[in-house]
């Protein structure tokens, strides 16, 4: 571990200019979250070392895969907690949506008494706009998680002990359109996007009220997010590619439970049994 951190260490980032101020809190950081996931995933490369199908596999890219869902296991109640709280918002939404329309209309050349009887009616009723903020929990807890998964990756080489980086053929430490990539790798960043996609579907429930706003908003960030991922995925490794598809499928089946498909368009038969 200390091998490690010696080697961060001697890696003089664009942001070391900035001083020994930001240090600290880079420690604690690595100490908190990029530690334990350095050591988790060479504990998982141990167990699986010698294993005949992990060996076929790819030994590298199944530990990424245990290392995720540990992850989101551990991060489960943040998500929950992101989910409930939509949801409420939607309810509390569609329950004024009556008086909200009224108010639109009657001061829809007012913005700023707009405005002013907008919130007077969520103070009514006991609603907190910002409320809604609070979907930005999961990427918010996932980003240092991600930064720390990408250190721990790229030097792995180094830090692990590993020589084989693949994962059914494709190389984790290259990117999806490096030179010697396996062509099955523009997979993963198109997964990437396709489950994000799907995953910002599902946050938006049917007849959900919002005002135009907002509705630009939600319909801007369906589109823009699943392709901002996807271009990400495609300038790192495949393996950050690799760790954000499966995190994106444990949150749509979380997701499932808790909310249904949403909006998403899919075909009757996948609803039977689970209202829309």
């Amino acid at each position: 571990m200390m091998s490690l951190l010696a080697l961060l260490a001697t890696r003089h980032e664009p942001w070391d200019t900035l001083g020994d101020l930001w240090h600290p809190i880079w420690l604690i950081w690595w100490t908190v979250i990029g530690v334990p996931i350095h050591a988790v995933l060479g504990w998982l490369l141990s167990i699986l070392a010698g294993n005949p199908i992990a060996d076929a596999v790819g030994p590298f890219g199944i530990a990424i895969v245990l290392l995720t869902i540990l992850i989101k296991l551990i991060i489960a109640p943040v998500f929950q907690y992101q989910l409930t709280t939509s949801r409420r918002v939607q309810a509390e939404q569609r329950r004024i949506a009556p008086d909200l329309a009224k108010i639109r209309k009657q001061y829809k050349k007012d913005p700023q008494r707009l405005n002013q009887e907008t919130m007077a009616l969520y103070k009514e009723h006991n609603i907190n706009p910002l409320a809604q903020m609070s979907g930005c929990l999961p990427a918010l807890v996932q980003s240092p998680i991600l930064i720390a998964l990408f250190y721990v990756i790229r030097d792995a080489h180094q830090t692990l002990h590993i020589h084989d980086l693949t994962f059914l053929g494709i190389a984790l430490d290259k990117t999806a359109l490096q030179r010697g990539q396996f062509w099955l790798a523009i997979l993963l960043p198109l997964l990437a996007g396709l489950t994000t996609f799907v995953q910002t579907k599902m946050m938006t429930q049917p007849g959900q009220v919002q005002d135009p706003t907002q509705a630009a908003m939600t319909q801007n960030m369906t589109l823009i997010m699943p392709i901002f991922i996807g271009f990400i995925s495609l300038q790192f490794q495949t393996a950050l590619a690799l760790y954000w598809v499966v995190s994106n499928l444990f949150s749509i089946g979380q997701q499932y439970f808790i909310t249904g498909w949403g909006s998403l368009t899919i075909p009757p038969v996948l609803r039977r049994g689970r209202a829309a």
